[in-house]
């Protein structure tokens, strides 16, 4: 293997012999807001298209490309993420602005939008992410769907699963539109085992913008609709059946902004979705789900003679929650148990936000002060109700060294509050029985950071943050007996870990990026605290020719000895990619990435659920733009 390293590396490298250039400061497009509120110290990670070799079954495939960010829970289509070991409702992610809150215990993904429809990406790390709100303790997740004027049609094919997809997107002036259509069958892993991901989905976008007298006003609709999506986990299927038989999702948002002044928005996202789980000689249920997600926003800049300051207004509800589930026991003999069991949860929410945040620059130094003062009310058809109150601050300083190194400090409060189904629900899922916990407290936090941006030579960049959350009231799943799950507060945890990344500008043709990310973290007792990931080792090598572009990608995964409860201990594994794209002419491109080379069997999180990854497989795509 490692003779195969070397004779790729002197062959690429001899490619490639060309005339150095010097490390260029270069503007990343991000998903546009017309104001941000992100902190100075904050620190951002962004999907980058051209290093676009991971397995693209979700959106969550290319975020956990990006330090920091790992796959979490289990596999298939409804894979999640973490952001620095948080995860679940720690999260915040975001569609064109619109939060993504899908009550679902693995957390909140985009699963059910084609990643082929999301042009722009970024995540924001750091204790100030707060300011987002409740489920941006850890870290936000921001999405868009914005374009440049272009007409692009992109058709895919792979060997797992015998998985194909097409979307076509389309981009003139003031109006967008685009649909795009996904299907794979089961896909197996590397011994064999057959793989609960098979799944069929279409997903679309309508987008009308309109300028009139320097305001903005924007018009979007994101409607998806998926059926016969496998649940996949590594009870399958000789324990377990899971499966969602239908999900539909639509996205619709109202905004107007005038440029760096103010914006404001109005958006609603309705979702609906089944469950269906058959435990063999258990039990066999059905889950249906569905909720609307309303909300509002408003944030205007001011100017206080230096001091640029934002304050804004949040509104979040959340209404029809309704989770309904029907089930039924199989006897000893296996026969199923003539009495069905029903469980049913209906809930709301309502969440206000008041915040605002200002920023200064002293001499060389620049300065982030941020205020949010939430207010939240959830309860259920069973009259339990719970009001909670958070006021939450966060400082921030961005300080140059020199022209070469700049370090930033970023020291903010935190909170988060439970989900409704972490409080009131109680039925079968894919994971078993669920029972929520009305007691439960909200999480509080408080989180530092310190980064540092050094650029030691012309052609290098280096990054390094070191992070520490101190957490009060961290809620923790376990489980009270077999089959059975519940939420807890622990009295006290920590989260802390250490991320870094190297960016060498090699030449005008090769670039490397290396990077490494570890975690820990553990309750007042010392235990391990779950969803954090394993010591992670990437290397990724760029290499652009003319009307080529080769991308190799390698993870190295340290064993991973100490875990969490409900999850399992992992041996040291590492994972090749690599892919390459031909520029055919002005309008077509087209693309063979193989991923999993060596055919190692691995599993994505350390979840105890969590099933093999798919063995090695081969991916073709053609794109067309005009």
């Amino acid at each position: 293997m490692k003779t195969m390293y070397s004779i790729l590396l002197c062959t690429l490298s001899w490619l490639s012999n060309a005339n150095e250039r010097e490390f260029e400061i270069m503007e990343i497009l991000l998903p546009k807001q017309p104001l941000a509120i992100a902190g100075a110290g904050q620190a951002v990670s962004d999907i980058d298209d051209q290093l676009n070799y991971s397995l693209n079954r979700t959106i969550a495939d290319q975020l956990a490309t990006l330090v920091g960010v790992n796959l979490s829970g289990q596999g298939g289509q409804f894979q999640s993420y973490s952001i620095r070991g948080f995860s679940r409702g720690r999260i915040r992610t975001e569609i064109d602005g619109i939060p993504i809150i899908t009550d679902r215990r693995a957390g909140n993904s985009a699963s059910f939008i084609a990643p082929e429809l999301f042009s722009l990406g970024h995540v924001i790390k750091g204790p100030s992410s707060t300011l987002y709100g409740s489920q941006a303790l850890g870290g936000v997740v921001s999405l868009s769907t914005e374009a440049p004027d272009q007409t692009q049609l992109t058709l895919s094919g792979k060997t797992a699963g015998e998985g194909m997809s097409f979307a076509v997107n389309h981009q003139l002036h003031d109006f967008t539109s685009a649909f795009a259509y996904q299907h794979a069958n089961n896909d197996k892993a590397v011994d064999g085992t057959s793989l609960n991901s098979h799944f069929e989905r279409a997903s679309g976008l309508l987008r009308y913008k309109n300028v009139h007298n320097g305001v903005t006003t924007t018009v979007s609709w994101l409607p998806s609709y998926g059926k016969n999506i496998g649940k996949s986990n590594r009870k399958f299927p000789i324990k377990q059946v899971s499966s969602y038989p239908k999900e539909r999702h639509s996205l619709a948002q109202l905004q107007m902004n005038a440029g760096e002044q103010w914006s404001a928005k109005l958006f609603h996202h309705y979702q609906n979705w089944d469950s269906k789980t058959l435990r063999l000689e258990r039990y066999d249920g059905l889950t249906q789900y569905q909720g609307h997600t309303l909300g509002g926003q408003w944030l205007q800049q001011v100017m206080i003679d230096d001091f640029k300051t934002h304050w804004g207004v949040d509104w979040l509800s959340r209404k029809g929650v309704k989770i309904t589930s029907d089930y039924r026991l199989f006897n000893a003999d296996l026969t199923a148990q003539s009495e069905r069991m029903n469980n049913e949860m209906a809930g709301k929410e309502d969440n206000l936000g008041l915040y605002g945040k200002s920023a200064w620059q002293w001499r060389d130094t620049t300065f982030d002060l941020g205020v949010r003062y939430d207010w939240i009310k959830q309860h259920n058809q069973l009259a339990y109700s719970t009001i909670d109150r958070k006021l939450n601050a966060s400082f921030a300083i961005l300080q140059p060294v020199s022209e070469q190194l700049s370090i930033g400090l970023d020291i903010a409060t935190g909170f988060r509050y439970p989900t409704l189904t972490e409080r009131f629900f109680l039925g079968k899922t894919p994971r078993g029985l669920i029972a929520g916990k009305h007691e439960l407290k909200p999480e509080s936090s408080i989180g530092s950071q310190l980064a540092v941006t050094w650029f030691p030579h012309e052609q290098v960049r280096v990054y390094g943050a070191v992070y520490d959350y101190q957490l009060d009231n961290y809620i923790e799943g376990y489980e009270p007996s077999d089959e059975q799950i519940s939420y807890k507060n622990l009295d006290k945890a920590a989260l802390y870990g250490f991320e870094t990344e190297l960016q060498w500008y090699q030449n005008s043709m090769i670039e490397h990026t290396l990077s490494y990310q570890q975690q820990s973290g553990n309750d007042n007792s010392g235990q391990r605290l779950a969803g954090l990931h394993p010591r992670k080792l990437a290397w990724n090598m760029l290499l652009t020719l003319q009307d080529w572009t080769v991308v190799n990608a390698i993870r190295y995964y340290l064993p991973a000895k100490k875990v969490g409860d409900s999850e399992l201990a992992r041996d040291r594994f590492m994972v090749w990619d690599i892919s390459f794209e031909h520029q055919i002419n002005t309008t077509q491109s087209v693309s063979l990435s193989a991923h999993n080379i060596t055919n190692k069997a691995y599993y994505a999180s350390l979840d105890d659920d969590a099933p093999f990854q798919p063995k090695r497989h081969v991916k073709l795509s053609t794109r067309w733009q005009f």
